[in-house]
């Protein structure tokens, strides 16, 4: 373990430096602006009155932002190296890979091996495409959730609890991965009821969340984020937000100027898109609930095959994002974490290459970073990439009950 950890950190150094010296220093126009706008406003009226600057974002980021902005010590400084956030982001994803590569790494496998494998995520142009090209922050997201995950089925309740607190003062997103890690977490947490255990699972949370509240409270800003937390919720009410997705299959037009309230039925699309994610969710986590509660009730000990919890959690980002209304094209990028993962782990790469290629051609489709020719042509058709997102999770739903589809690829 010692052995991975030092050649893994050297490894990572040197990609962080390589991809600091080749990093875009452009993004997606309007998310370069808000960062810069609210990294400003931060460094001149404080962390603590953020929230009057008209962000709609979450806590956490802006305690980034507030670091970033005063190590640049001006205005100037903070336009000119804003594209710079995005080595923070990388450097989160390359916790993510180290947790990822703890998660799957097996007995027999050598160092070599496990640095190689690692390089599938550290170095997948779709994952990174959303860092240092685009300059979002999902894979901080997904880092919070993933260790979160992992935690959860290694069996220590009070690191998975911290860390998905975390994700979720990043991104209210993060509520879709709640039932599943509180499935993997409750026989555990039944096995090991006691008061102490309890008041440490509850209080040390409380007290980690009020301190990252804190400056919003003692400067009486906190009704603004509330307000931010509950207008998250129907803030685009658009059928699609440029996610390539269900809609695009079934609806012709522009999806991102048609409201989701339009009925089909008596039913909105919105309630529509809800009601199919609830109901494959249900049945995505099925064999984990069942597992659960065999655990319970039986009083065994909580054991869930790596494989399947991989599939589990892929899908779930994947039907969050394929079935809702007004997702934005980034919004399946936790999923990919756990998809490579499974891919890692059961040799079964198909799957990853169909879902990371849909992701890919979903995002370069909106921001056109690589300023090709063939836009609108086949490959970046929105119908064929919501079919590779549907084949992707057809595909995870077999492997997770054990259907057996045919293909020649594996």
């Amino acid at each position: 373990m010692k052995d991975f950890l030092k050649k893994y950190l050297f490894l990572t150094i040197l990609l962080f430096l390589l991809f600091m010296i080749i990093l875009p220093h452009s993004g997606h126009d309007y998310d370069s602006y808000c960062w810069r706008s609210w990294a400003e406003y931060i460094y001149k009226n404080s962390l603590g009155q953020v929230y009057h600057s008209g962000t709609d974002y979450l806590p956490l980021y802006h305690y980034i932002l507030a670091l970033f902005s005063f190590t640049q010590k001006s205005f100037e400084n903070i336009e000119k190296n804003i594209y710079l956030l995005k080595g923070i982001t990388l450097v989160f994803h390359f916790i993510s890979t180290f947790f990822l590569i703890l998660y799957i790494r097996k007995k027999d496998q050598t160092t070599e091996n496990i640095i190689f494998k690692s390089l599938f995520y550290l170095l997948n142009i779709t994952v990174l495409y959303n860092t240092i090209i685009w300059g979002q922050i999902d894979e901080i997201l997904t880092c919070f959730v993933f260790i979160s995950f992992y935690f959860a089925f290694r069996k220590r309740v009070l690191f998975s609890l911290i860390f998905l607190l975390l994700a979720l003062n990043l991104k209210m997103q993060s509520l879709i991965f709640l039932p599943g890690i509180g499935l993997a977490l409750l026989p555990i947490i039944i096995s090991r009821f006691s008061i102490k255990n309890i008041l440490i699972w509850i209080f040390i949370p409380l007290i980690i969340q009020f301190s990252i509240l804190s400056p919003f409270i003692f400067q009486g800003t906190l009704d603004e984020l509330w307000k931010v937390v509950t207008g998250s919720v129907g803030k685009y009410p658009f059928v699609s937000m440029n996610a390539y997705n269900l809609w695009h299959l079934i609806i012709s037009g522009d999806l991102m100027i048609m409201k989701d309230n339009a009925e089909f039925m008596a039913v909105s699309y919105k309630k529509w898109g809800l009601l199919f994610f609830f109901i494959t969710s249900i049945i995505a986590l099925y064999p984990l609930l069942k597992q659960s509660f065999i655990s319970i009730l039986h009083k065994k000990e909580f054991n869930f095959p790596i494989e399947k919890s991989l599939i589990i959690f892929a899908i779930i980002p994947l039907l969050f994002f394929f079935f809702n209304t007004q997702m934005h094209e980034r919004y399946s990028h936790p999923a990919f974490i756990f998809l490579i993962g499974y891919s890692l782990y059961y040799n079964r790469y198909f799957v990853s290459i169909i879902g990371c290629l849909a992701y890919f051609l979903n995002m370069e489709d909106v921001l056109r970073f690589l300023e090709l020719h063939n836009y609108g042509t086949l490959i970046f058709n929105r119908d064929f990439i919501a079919s590779l997102y549907l084949i992707t999770i057809i595909l995870l739903y077999s492997y997770l009950f054990d259907f057996k589809i045919k293909y020649k690829f594996r």
